[in-house]
């Protein structure tokens, strides 16, 4: 069997240093942020002891969770199941604004605390027959998948690039979680269309970077988010200040290859149509990929595209070498090839960035 070439990765996967005159010192703490970043919350084991998924509730013999009223930092009591009246319902405690959105399952909603005016955003998620639920430590009920998932993600030091959950309940045919609103803001794909359809580098850049460590922090604490894309990020207008949101198509980090897809089929990893099974960390690592390609480019990675990318001469004219080295990087076929998770900050890319220079000009 022919051996292929060995990619020419060595010099851009080891951390550059420059000195004082070739950097300047905003762009030295940035980097130094997300390196401390990384050790802090990037190199833990991963959560695992104790966490369990259930089957599908129409799979269980038991009958699905009673309704459940808890909140991470205020837990509330655990109500009987059975209708939710109107003082225990968690809406009746927000006032209910405009629709932001709708998917498959559920829509989300503009909302505001009644006993502080906090803006919020409120997700109310219809149940399916094979709705999964979720055990994990410091819960007596078992929860619905997505809610789990975002508990542990938002377990232990507090991450800015994830959203953070504020409240939530489990009802009879429906879950509401009761999430974070930053302002002003709208997601990554609104964003990109309204800037002409495509960002500079040092935009691109930031946001990257943000979204990797979402990424990062995410397995760290167990939890494979599965739909990393432009409408799962949100971004702040004013500060470029990105969080990863949805957690709907998610699931628990494993070890072993998950046979089956859920997510967005254009950041489909391109192993799961060959073998029909993929890794968590390779196929976030395309989907990055797919999500940087967008920013810079304007469009997704076409055929021709990703044939050179893996003969390692794709180029796009106006994007720096180090850019396109990147792309080429993150889309290799093989997930083998892929540079890992944990050492895409560290590319030559990413050791000159300054929010400064990303907000001049996006």
């Amino acid at each position: 069997m022919p051996v292929r070439k060995r990619r020419r990765t060595d010099s851009f996967e080891k951390i550059k240093i420059l000195s004082d005159q070739e950097r300047s010192a905003e762009d030295q703490n940035s980097l130094q942020y997300i390196a401390c970043a990384l050790e802090d919350h990037g190199l833990q084991e991963p959560l695992s002891s104790g966490l369990e998924v259930l089957p599908p509730a129409d799979q269980q013999v038991q009958t699905p969770p009673a309704p459940v009223l808890l909140s991470p930092v205020s837990p509330e009591p655990v109500h009987n199941r059975g209708d939710v009246t109107t003082e225990d319902d968690i809406l009746s405690r927000y006032e209910i604004g405009r629709m932001l959105g709708k998917g498959g399952f559920g829509s989300v909603y503009e909302g505001k605390r009644l006993e502080d005016d906090l803006e919020v955003a409120v997700k109310i998620a219809r149940k399916s027959r094979n709705m999964k639920y979720i055990n994990i430590p410091g819960h007596p009920a078992p929860l619905p998948l997505e809610v789990g998932l975002l508990i542990l993600a938002n377990r232990g030091p507090r991450v800015q690039e994830i959203i953070e959950l504020l409240d939530w309940q489990d009802q009879p045919d429906q879950y509401i979680m009761i999430l974070e609103r930053p302002s002003p803001c709208q997601d990554l794909w609104d964003f990109l269309n309204s800037h002409g359809g495509t960002l500079n580098e040092d935009t691109a850049r930031y946001i990257i970077t943000q979204a990797t460590m979402a990424a990062h922090i995410c397995f760290s604490r167990g939890v494979f988010h599965r739909d990393i894309k432009l409408e799962n990020l949100l971004i702040n207008t004013e500060t470029l200040e990105v969080k990863l949101i949805d957690f709907g198509c998610g699931d628990l980090l494993q070890e072993s290859a998950y046979d089956v897809f859920c997510g967005t089929r254009k950041y489909r990893p391109p192993e799961y149509l060959t073998e029909g099974k993929y890794h968590g960390k390779p196929a976030t690592v395309w989907s990055l990929g797919v999500l940087l390609f967008l920013l810079v480019c304007g469009r997704f990675p076409k055929r021709r595209d990703l044939q050179r990318i893996d003969d390692d001469v794709w180029f796009e004219p106006g994007l720096s070498n180090e850019c396109c080295h990147l792309i080429r990087s993150l889309l290799q076929k093989n997930p083998s090839w892929r540079i890992d998770l944990k050492k895409i900050i560290f590319h030559e890319w990413f050791m000159v960035l300054s929010l400064r220079s990303a907000t001049n000009d996006f």
